[in-house]
């Protein structure tokens, strides 16, 4: 299981990124008058996430280089690996709108 999630886990985040990011949107249409704070928090959770991911990566790309014995583990680590770049690609254009000049 713990493989699974490191296989999947940068589009996890990215899926969750969006969902925060959703949320602090709609937090800040509320509270109209602060909508810089929730764009700072929005910017911070997005750091946050693009360092879970960058973790991803990194333990996908030493386990790759320990050289895995099996076809199934190589390619789930590849897959980690390439999810974990598409996964962060995602998170920066969804922080792109954060940036965007009102």
């Amino acid at each position: 299981m713990r493989f699974w999630l490191l296989m999947l886990g940068g589009l996890l985040i990215w899926a969750a990124h969006f969902l925060g990011l959703y949320l602090l949107s709609s937090a800040s249409d509320v509270a109209r008058d602060d909508a810089g704070a929730w764009n700072g928090a929005g910017l911070v959770f997005s750091v946050i996430c693009l360092l879970v991911i960058a973790g991803l990566i990194w333990r996908g790309v030493f386990s790759l280089r320990m050289k895995p014995t099996d076809a199934t583990s190589a390619f789930g680590l590849r897959l980690a690996v390439a999810g974990g770049l598409l996964g962060g690609i995602g998170v920066v254009f969804q922080t792109l709108v954060l940036l965007a000049p009102v």
